[in-house]
């Protein structure tokens, strides 16, 4: 990634062409178990499905920066397996199952329960993509939320405070 500081705000191009914005200000406190890596990005460490389980575990078995990573449950057409994505915000590294077809829509749920992730709003990047939201808190507060798009391969997302946009990458 190269840096942009042209403002306040830290902006990146990542290697596929989306760019990642920090809203926040290097001396800004994160909250909700959010941490800032040296490099400027934003690490989650928490996350909660609509029934309240941690997606990420330190047994998850995938470590990404020496962080876990976020479990979730991938629903495709002819495929269904947990995929671990990483919790540093803007990296599209994962593991697990991967036999999903690119702009594939997938259904994403809660590994433990089965709940699906709640629909946030379109994401246009194909015809019934969705971002979903994942909870920053175990109160399950919305608008404290990292959203993720549903299509695979997408790596449209945010991460937001009180429905303040924290992070973005687009």
């Amino acid at each position: 990634m190269t840096s942009d500081n042209s403002s306040n705000d830290k902006q990146m191009k990542t290697n596929d062409g989306t760019t990642l914005d920090i809203v926040v200000d290097d001396r800004d406190a994160l909250p909700h178990g959010l941490v800032r890596l040296r490099s400027g990005v934003i690490a989650v460490s928490q996350l909660f499905c609509p029934n309240g389980h941690n997606l990420i575990s330190e047994d998850s078995g995938a470590r990404f920066n020496g962080y876990p990573g976020i479990s979730i449950m991938v629903e495709g057409t002819k495929e269904k397996g947990i995929v671990i994505i990483s919790p540093i915000h803007g990296d599209d590294t994962r593991f697990g199952k991967a036999d999903f077809e690119p702009g594939e829509v997938t259904r994403l749920t809660c590994p433990e329960c089965g709940v699906d992730l709640p629909m946030i709003q379109p994401c246009g990047c194909v015809p019934d993509a969705q971002l979903v939201g994942l909870f920053l808190d175990d109160k399950r507060t919305e608008g404290n939320q990292v959203t993720i798009c549903n299509s695979w391969g997408c790596l449209r997302s945010r991460i937001t405070d009180r429905f303040q946009i924290i992070s973005r990458l687009d």
